[in-house]
């Protein structure tokens, strides 16, 4: 019996071995035989502490999460290069939220890390590392017109443990009438 189960065992496993596996997919690049799939929870770990040191005001934490060659997109069009343009950008920000009176606070809605499958080219990417998602609303405590709250939403291209690319996305919310 044993020998028996030890032969169907080993039968499984080179059945198994000798077909390609699929990966699970859950999207898709146009254009592309590349797959979406959900990502790795370290992406999303890597994501919580630079959220936590950008909240912190601690940039020189900021700068050691982002690759020096790293593009950073902006939600109003500017394009920073590496973590000192990076920090640069946000003390900038946070110096225009002051004068109009309101805080550079925000909460974080959700965040998830998604990967792609590999694309069989050297010469890029983006199927390297975790594409993390995230979403923040931020509370105006001094209204800009009739906006009340800012939603951000952020993509962190997370290689290595650094930011290689990033782009912000926002969306205002103006009180109800």
């Amino acid at each position: 019996m044993k020998n028996l189960l030890l032969l169907f065992s080993v039968l499984g496993l080179f059945v198994s071995c000798n077909e390609e596996c699929e990966v699970p997919s859950n999207g898709f690049i146009e254009g592309t035989e590349l797959n979406v799939q959900m990502g790795q929870q370290k992406g999303v770990e890597i994501f919580k502490e630079i959220d936590a040191a950008w909240a912190e005001f601690d940039f020189e934490k900021v700068k050691k999460y982002v690759h020096d060659d790293a593009i950073m997109k902006f939600a109003d069009g500017r394009v920073a290069t590496g973590g000192e343009e990076f920090v640069q950008s946000i003390q900038k920000w946070v110096e225009e939220d002051a004068a109009l009176g309101n805080e550079h606070t925000w909460t974080t809605d959700y965040a998830f890390a998604l990967a792609v499958s590999n694309d069989n080219d050297d010469s890029t990417n983006i199927d390297q590392g975790d594409w993390v998602n995230a979403q923040f609303t931020s509370e105006l405590k001094n209204p800009k017109g009739d906006v009340i709250r800012e939603v951000f939403y952020e993509f962190y291209h997370i290689i290595d443990g650094k930011i290689a690319s990033w782009s912000q996305f926002k969306r205002d919310e103006k009180k109800l009438e």
